[in-house]
């Protein structure tokens, strides 16, 4: 079975406001999904976490057998109990845990060194920051800070994030590039309305998807 075919088979959760939610339709997840199987730089990847998964993208993932380990945080304990579900009902391995990402990690997840982050975040600055904060503290653990900058570590290491903002509203993807920029971190592709939604009217319905990595310029204090 597809990715649609299996998630049409069970209860979605209708969209939390509260937790910015807005699903993205099920041709986005299938495309976002084939672009991390087929990016020129993943050949090697093994390790993914998802820092939230409403669109359930792990799902599409977990389909393809290509990771050893899908990992999926969300502070939604209804996501987290469907994603189960598909899990164990189809057989996928995939991790769940609950957190909010505002507060520090579980210090068993900076041990894990995953090769790809994932999220669809808030779309403001300070969520934006926090959430590729975390994704670098996944992506390169703890350790000295001279291991963690070296080239041939960073250079597998990929963050893919979602962010929307109109053609009328360009300063909001300044801001975001700055902070970015600010973290030490390098846009290597950026996908313009790649992403399409319902009920996101404000952006609408569509968002970039960003492929970004970490120089040695990023900050770790």
């Amino acid at each position: 079975m597809n990715f649609i075919e299996i998630v049409n088979n069970y209860i979605r959760p209708e969209p939390e406001r509260k937790f910015d939610q807005f699903y993205a339709t099920y041709e986005t997840v299938i495309k976002r999904v084939e672009l991390i199987l087929k990016y020129k730089n993943l050949s090697n990847a093994k390790k993914i976490v998802f820092l939230g998964d409403d669109d359930l993208i792990s799902i599409g993932l977990a389909i393809t057998k290509n990771f050893s380990e899908i990992i999926v945080l969300d502070i939604d304990e209804r996501i987290l109990n469907l994603i189960k579900e598909i899990s164990q009902k189809e057989s996928l391995d995939i991790k769940i845990m609950q957190h909010d990402i505002r507060k520090a990690l579980p210090k068993e997840l900076l041990k894990i060194k995953a090769d790809i982050v994932f999220f669809d975040p808030p779309y403001t600055p300070s969520a934006v920051k926090i959430w590729l904060i975390r994704a670098l503290q996944i992506l390169l653990g703890s350790g000295s800070n001279k291991k963690r900058k070296d080239l041939n570590l960073l250079k597998s290491k990929f963050i893919f994030m979602c962010y929307g903002y109109t053609d009328k509203s360009l300063e909001r993807g300044i801001k975001i590039q700055k902070i970015i920029t600010e973290l030490g971190l390098i846009i290597q592709e950026k996908f313009r309305k790649f992403n399409n939604y319902t009920g996101a009217e404000s952006i609408n319905n569509e968002s970039d998807l960003y492929i970004i990595q970490p120089s040695p310029l990023i900050d770790l204090s």
